[in-house]
């Protein structure tokens, strides 16, 4: 990635430009929070854990001497939860210039499904998240410039040797209901990898959307890209895991983290995810991918992640999926 510039410039002399983050409770998106703070940035953390969100908040503004950080709830495992977010959000008047998804989860065991019946790993590592967006979008591309990322993972990619499942989505409405391919025995891995091919999916659809409605301009770039941040041992992804897998994964790991070649560290991956929001020559730099084996420089997703068909596909499903109506959002 190049130097880090300064950020896009406020609207005004007065303005602020606000961020508003998913799971930035602990992790990368803590790191990515805390980073934007340093910045100036007005930072809105949103997680279903209101009190691990306070302790966030409280411990970035005293670190970093900028008052305005605050969280708000929100479960992106339900949509009624999601759309209440939304216009709770709305309803503050502030702009938006940056939305980062970052949340994610991986099951052990399952399936498990939301209030709404899908499957809670696509539920929350997609379809809460495509929700989210369409929902907002309106408002980001108001406060335009403005950044949509959506933090993936290489484990989608079968070239990559991640020991990980091969991603397979021969049928998203199966998808959307079991986090598998099929009715097979459930599998967590494969249902966070699928989702995670998803999330690519979606942001290579959203941007040629953005792009084909015009809702972004040279002057009010309205730009989205995946970022892949590595294996981030210490993360929250395997609180669902048995309790030795647990001890490796949060005590073990982080500490030969620097030395495996395909980890990185919470900080390193959260301040990389910053980067992306506040980088200018990014700007206009919209339908692209982050890999962090790349050393955080454009990279390529895997080969199935750029057929159109499949995106197209699973954004027709996600629609009727949340039940996104005209008017919630400029590409309903």
């Amino acid at each position: 990635m190049n130097p880090v510039l300064p950020s896009d410039p406020p609207l005004d002399a007065t303005s602020q430009r606000v961020v508003l983050i998913t799971g930035a409770n602990s992790g990368i998106g803590f790191e990515c929070a805390r980073r934007l703070a340093r910045e100036g940035w007005h930072v809105i953390t949103a997680s279903r854990d209101r009190a691990a969100s306070a302790a966030a908040v409280r411990r970035i503004a005293e670190e970093t001497g900028n008052p305005d950080v605050e969280e708000m709830g929100l479960d992106l495992g339900s949509l009624a939860a999601v759309r209440q977010f939304a216009r709770e959000f709305l309803a503050r008047g502030v702009p938006l210039h940056a939305l980062v998804c970052n949340a994610g989860l991986q099951r052990s065991r399952g399936p498990t499904l939301t209030p709404d019946g899908f499957e809670v790993t696509i539920g929350v590592n997609h379809l809460g998240h495509f929700l989210l967006a369409n929902l907002l979008l309106e408002k980001l591309r108001a406060s335009a410039p403005a950044r949509i990322l959506v933090v993936a993972s290489g484990v989608h990619d079968p070239s990559l040797r991640t020991g990980m499942p091969k991603a397979s989505i021969p049928d998203v409405e199966t998808l959307l209901r079991n986090g598998l391919p099929d009715d097979r025995p459930w599998d967590g891995r494969l249902a966070y990898v699928n989702s995670k091919l998803c999330n690519i999916w979606f942001t290579y659809e959203l941007a040629r959307r953005i792009e084909s409605a015009r809702l972004s301009s040279e002057v009010q770039p309205l730009s989205v890209n995946a970022y892949e941040p590595g294996l981030v041992p210490g993360s929250g992804l395997a609180r669902d895991y048995p309790p030795l897998f647990r001890f490796v994964w949060n005590r073990v790991l982080p500490l030969i983290a620097p030395l495996l070649p395909i980890a990185s560290t919470a900080q390193r991956s959260g301040n990389a995810l910053a980067e992306l929001v506040l980088d200018p020559a990014l700007r206009h730099q919209s339908g692209k991918y982050f890999p962090s084996h790349t050393r955080f420089r454009e990279g390529r997703s895997s080969l199935a992640s750029y057929e159109l068909e499949p995106a197209r596909t699973l954004w027709e499903a996600s629609v009727r999926a949340t039940q996104l109506a005209p008017g919630e959002s400029p590409l309903a």
